[in-house]
């Protein structure tokens, strides 16, 4: 028990470390000549996100917000890294992602959950809902009858999954 205890402490100092790292560099930042928070500030929500699922691998038995909110971050900070080097003008395009990345949580959060079905089925829901909201709004209106598709295999996999 003493042991775990240590091993949290650990992970909460390198997180804490982490956070103050990434708030000296956002302050210094407009003393330096090249602007490294500007347009790679995502990464950095990365490392973040990689040690709230760090801190669920340690933990074992509990914990699945760690990884959930972990994992979202790393799928955001993607998009938004993608966002930087282009232009945030295609948010108007991708902003269906962010409905996936809550749908491939579910889906992750699944193989650490006894209910496996609710997680499948919202997982699968929100990311055909996510395909459908993209087809529609940035690809042609004509799309809309996708949904129908893809929430009936969203129910047809939950259904058949035990």
């Amino acid at each position: 028990m003493a042991n775990t205890n240590n091993l949290e402490k650990t992970t909460y100092t390198r997180l804490a470390v982490l956070l103050i790292t990434i708030g000296l560099l956002i302050a210094i930042e407009p003393y330096m000549k090249i602007s490294i928070v500007n347009k790679l500030w995502p990464v950095l929500t990365v490392i973040l996100g990689i040690g709230l699922i760090g801190i669920f691998v340690k933990r074992r038995t509990s914990g699945s917000l760690y990884l959930a909110f972990g994992e979202y971050l790393i799928l955001f900070s993607g998009l938004a890294l993608y966002c930087n080097f282009t232009s945030w003008k295609n948010m108007t395009r991708f902003w269906p992602f962010f409905i996936g990345f809550l749908g491939i949580v579910f889906l992750t959060l699944l193989f650490f959950n006894t209910q496996r079905r609710v997680l499948l089925f919202l997982g699968l829901l929100l990311v055909s809902l996510s395909i459908f909201f993209y087809f529609v709004f940035a690809l042609d209106v004509r799309f809309w009858w996708t949904i129908f598709v893809l929430v009936g295999l969203s129910i047809l996999v939950s259904v058949r999954i035990k």
